[in-house]
This record gives C-alpha cells, structure tokens and sequence, in this order.
C-alpha cells in the first residue's frame, strides 16, 4: 500500500484554507501526512491550520512561489508520495482513494484529477468553468502533443478522480525530488 503526503502552499489563505483541510480529512482514505506551508502570510494562515491538527511549516521568508513553497515542503515529507493541493481546493471525498492504485504501475509516476469549478450560478462562473475545461485540460494535452509529436505509445492517460477549484497532482517523491534538484 502507498503512503501519501499532502503539502498545501497558503499565502493569506485563512478564508479558504479550512475547506480545503476538511476535505482532506473526510477523504475515504486519508492521507498520512498533511503539511501547510505558511508563506509569511500576514493573516491567521497558520493559526488556521494549526487547528486542523496538521503540520504547519513556516519559511523564515516569503519563498514568492507557490513552486517554492512547496519544494521548501519536500524535505519534510516521510512518504512515498506527494499530493500538491491549492489552499483553495476541496477534493472530492474519494479522490485519494481513487488515485492511489494507479500507481501500483511502476511506469506511472505523476496523476492528476480534473478541475471543476465549485459554483456555476452566475454567468462568469460559468463561464470560469469553460476556461478551466480548456485552460487546464484541452491546453495542456494538446501543449503536450505537440511538443513530442504526437502521443508516445507507451503513454496511457487514466482518470476518474475529480477535485473541485484547482488542480491537484500526485507524483512519486523519487520523480519529485529529480525535478526540484
């Protein structure tokens, strides 16, 4: 069985924060290590997050990325995965549950859910939702496609699991740790 930590980068994020930590913990299978990072947030950020029993990390500056923050995060993590989530994302409830098997594959090592808008009342959330369909999935496939040429046989895209607000990854610490180096 995988393990999984989840970092959450929060600047001046008190308001949406506590969402996102209570989806976190009613996932159906939930995470084993949860970690805000505090990026020199000048509200109760991480007074917030402290009162979700998670581990709160504070950088002794503003680190000026979400990339940042959550590389300031990794050397924290004592798991074999890691999922990045927005301080303004809630998951759906099964969304560990369901991305965890995919990688019983040992080819696999990123997966990510889809995004979807939390309100379509009006017409300009309605028409955020449009942006997200193709800003965060037709953009980012077809960026993909083109840039190798057409899509590599040994590719398999597998989805099901669903967040709601932004978009939430999950890699393999070993893939992680390559990049951020």
């Amino acid at each position: 069985m995988h393990t999984i930590t989840v970092i959450v980068p929060a600047h001046n994020e008190e308001e949406g924060l506590p969402a996102t930590l209570e989806s976190l913990a009613c996932q159906t299978v939930r995470p084993d290590q949860v970690l805000v990072v505090d990026d020199a947030s000048t509200d109760r950020t991480g007074e917030v997050a402290a009162s979700h029993g998670v581990t709160v990390l504070r950088p002794p500056h503003n680190l000026g990325s979400k990339a940042k923050a959550q590389n300031y995060a990794l050397p924290q993590c004592t798991t074999d995965l890691v999922l990045a989530v927005d301080a303004d994302t809630v998951l759906a409830p099964d969304y560990i549950e369901t991305v965890l098997p995919v990688f019983d594959d040992p080819g696999v090592s990123v997966a990510a859910g889809t995004v979807r808008t939390r309100h379509t009342r009006t017409l300009w959330e309605r028409g955020r939702s449009t942006e997200y369909l193709f800003g965060f999935h037709w953009h980012r496939v077809g960026g993909y496609v083109a840039d190798v040429g057409g899509w590599p046989a040994s590719m398999q895209l597998r989805g099901g699991a669903e967040g709601i607000g932004a978009c939430a990854c999950v890699a393999t610490c070993h893939h992680l740790w390559q990049d951020a180096c």
